[in-house]
């Protein structure tokens, strides 16, 4: 197409046309230009002549219906839903302003109108695990548990990082941890997991135990370093009957290795032939400046291995930390024996076995004699009672702080073969003390 611009008249009508259309975009750009620089006000009057400036602009309704459910001063949330219908009007596929909407229209009490609104924002954007989320938990608060679980199942199939918020929410919604893990929680060892550390940090032992389980009915791969906090906290709440099943359970899920004793000891890993799970009815070591423990092949009494504990000599070290929880049954007869030697231990107080209740100290306490300097493997044994309450001792090795001058412990000692075993087992057995 071509324009003549031959006559003047020709001419005066293009420039006008162009000044016509040049002065709006000038008032377009102006426009846009004003309202921005109203939005970027901190005056909340400046924002709302920015929307009736560019009532097409959804994020001024949007700020607007934000501002006004938020302002303690001038709380109006009201006027809120009503900037926000306008916003979702102007942006119907605004997933956040849907949110935005059903979470004032929920503060209102107007439940049917905030589901609608979670619905339009998963419409809008049906993958979001933020949005299922938040769905679920309204949900939730308003009792409806499946369709609360269903939601926050589908949020966490994206966001796994949510597993611990989700349980302890629709824990304080429900109160049952079989449904939760049957209708919240992806059916995946790792969500189970968290949802049992959960509980287990809370000490809830008995949704703790409804979790594992369910975990344990999954089949798939666990850790022993994740069931030991478990085994810990029923010890540690005395409740030994199901810590004792829950230590059974999680040495064969986890494959752990573990011997088969044929004296009936019950004390686990007594030759120390594997490593220590460091929990559980297994050996506890703990970490001390100054000493060192090792699992030596070198230096054994039987097996294949003994455990050697090495102590540097700078410190005057009261020492407990080399122990084991022991399942026992009350009023039994019960001998102890395990196998020591010692190379240098210095001061006057050496390496001994403390046996005791940890429960009820009255009804159980051993300490065995004192080995110092150098000994060659030698046996300590020691007849235990256990009373009428008493279903869990501690075995551990134990040094006493010394009150000599020269006090700090240098040296190393060997343990190997401990067992404790029901009396009436060595009565048929035909074996001595």
């Amino acid at each position: 197409m071509r324009i003549s611009l031959e006559t003047v008249r020709a001419r005066w009508s293009f420039v006008f046309v162009l000044v016509f259309i040049s002065a709006g975009f000038c008032f377009l750009v102006g426009k846009v230009w004003l309202a921005q620089h109203w939005s970027a006000s901190p005056n909340p009057q400046l924002w709302l002549r920015a929307a009736k400036l560019e009532p097409g602009n959804a994020e001024y309704w949007q700020r607007l219906g934000l501002y006004a459910e938020s302002d303690i001063q001038h709380l109006d949330v009201s006027q809120a839903i009503a900037y926000l219908k306008r916003a979702a009007k102007v942006n119907p596929r605004s997933d956040e302003i849907w949110v935005d909407l059903a979470s004032a229209y929920e503060e209102l009490g107007r439940a049917a109108e905030a589901r609608e609104a979670y619905q339009n924002a998963q419409a809008d954007y049906p993958i979001s695990g933020e949005i299922a989320w938040r769905y679920g938990s309204f949900l939730l608060r308003q009792g409806d548990l499946t369709g609360g679980f269903g939601q926050i199942r589908r949020a966490l199939a994206v966001e796994p990082s949510l597993t611990t918020s989700a349980v302890e929410e629709s824990w304080e919604a429900s109160g049952d941890a079989a449904s939760i893990t049957d209708e919240a929680l992806p059916a995946t060892s790792s969500y189970y997991l968290a949802a049992l550390g959960y509980f287990v940090s809370q000490k809830q032992h008995d949704p703790a135990l409804v979790v594992w389980k369910r975990l344990l009915k999954l089949g798939q791969p666990i850790e022993m370093n994740q069931t030991i906090p478990l085994v810990n906290q029923l010890i540690s709440e005395n409740h030994i009957s199901d810590a004792e099943t829950t230590w059974r359970e999680a040495l064969q899920a986890t494959r752990w290795p573990h011997q088969e004793v044929d004296d009936n000891s019950v004390v686990f890993n007594g030759g120390f032939e594997y490593e220590a799970a460091n929990g559980g009815f297994d050996w506890r070591e703990e970490s001390v400046s100054g000493v060192t423990h090792a699992l030596d092949y070198l230096v054994t009494h039987s097996g294949k291995q003994s455990m050697s504990i090495t102590f540097d000599g700078s410190t005057n070290l009261d020492f407990v930390d080399l122990a084991q929880f022991v399942p026992v049954k009350s009023k039994e007869q019960y001998r102890f024996k395990a196998y020591l030697r010692t190379q240098d231990i210095t001061t006057d107080s050496g390496m001994r076995f403390l046996i005791y209740d940890p429960n009820h100290p009255s009804d159980a306490q051993i300490l065995t004699p004192n080995f110092m300097g150098t000994n060659p493997w030698t046996p300590v044994e020691s007849d235990v009672s256990t009373g009428p309450d008493t279903d869990l001792l501690v075995i551990a090795l134990r040094r006493i702080p010394s009150r000599k001058f020269d006090n700090k412990l240098a040296g190393t000692v060997w343990i190997d073969d401990v067992s404790l075993v029901p009396s009436e087992t060595l009565a048929l057995t035909g074996k001595s003390k």
